[in-house]
């Protein structure tokens, strides 16, 4: 098959040691086979799992340590999210998780809501400020070897002294860096990609309460038992105040599931916001 997609990208580096000519050559070509890595996991994102990618290292150029390399992508799924094959969308897919990189902090999204239509996702940080991304990116920086490469050819060159790392497309205005400010920024996350949130209004009985700050309650909905962590200020004060809860007890409550994608597969989170009402269980008599 042809080649679908082709274009020239640059990973560029600035700073003194780049100046100075003191890049050493094995740090350099670490760098380049992460960001081989890393773009062979936006090439799967962005065209499907059987799609490949060609990334052959065409230069070296500029009085910063630029390298320019000519991409391929051979094998478009008849699936993929962008079936036209536009370079663009390879590589503003890989601007844009270097991006959320910065717009995330470090720190886990607080809620992510994916525009079909336009193939967005607007992502909200931990300080409540929303950007829009690439409705892929998410997908990359979750992905445990597009975090370990971004580890590898831009936070480890930042801390190790260089001023900035710039990736551009030369055939689109499409460009992102990142300075020495950011660098901590790019640490590989144990990544919980926030799915959906439900809230609902059930009864659950106790199986084994828990009277200290932070422990979880284990319940039971009338199918399985779980363990929930409750939240509700006014429900802590009437434990602390020594109301009797034990086993079997019924709580009628408002509850909030949140299911998250992490690493090592789907997780669901379920936290009690309001317990509504509380009662004990009946006395089991004895026969005789």
């Amino acid at each position: 098959m042809q080649p679908i997609t082709e274009d020239n990208i640059s990973l560029e580096y600035y700073g003194a040691a780049v100046e100075k000519g003191q890049l050493r050559a094995k740090d350099v070509a670490r760098y380049i086979l992460a960001l081989d890595e890393f773009m062979s996991v936006v090439t799967r994102e962005a065209y499907g799992k059987d799609a490949s990618l060609s990334m052959d290292a065409s230069g070296f150029r500029g009085q910063s340590f630029d390298v320019d390399f000519a991409l391929q992508v051979i094998g478009l799924s008849s699936s993929a999210i962008f079936c036209t094959g536009s370079p663009k969308d390879l590589i503003t897919l890989a601007t844009d998780s270097i991006k959320a990189c910065i717009h995330l902090a470090g720190k886990q999204p607080q809620k992510c809501t994916p525009d079909r239509n336009e193939n967005t996702v607007n992502i909200e940080n931990a300080n409540g400020k929303t950007q829009i991304f690439h409705i892929q990116t998410l997908n990359v920086i979750s992905d445990p070897k597009a975090a370990n490469s971004l580890d590898t050819f831009i936070r480890e060159p930042l801390n190790k002294g260089l001023s900035s790392v710039k990736l551009k497309s030369s055939l689109f205005d499409v460009q992102t860096d990142a300075s020495a400010n950011d660098a901590d920024f790019f640490k590989p996350l144990d990544f919980k990609l926030p799915l959906f949130k439900n809230t609902i209004n059930t009864g659950l009985t106790i199986e084994s309460p828990s009277f200290k700050d932070g422990n979880k309650w284990k319940l039971h909905d009338g199918q399985s038992s779980f363990y929930a962590e409750i939240i509700d200020e006014e429900f802590i004060d009437s434990v602390d105040k020594g109301e009797r809860f034990g086993k079997g007890d019924l709580l009628i409550v408002e509850m909030e599931i949140i299911q998250t994608k992490t690493p090592q597969g789907l997780r669901a989170e379920k936290i009690i916001t309001k317990v509504k009402d509380h009662k004990v269980a009946p006395e089991q008599k004895g026969m005789f």
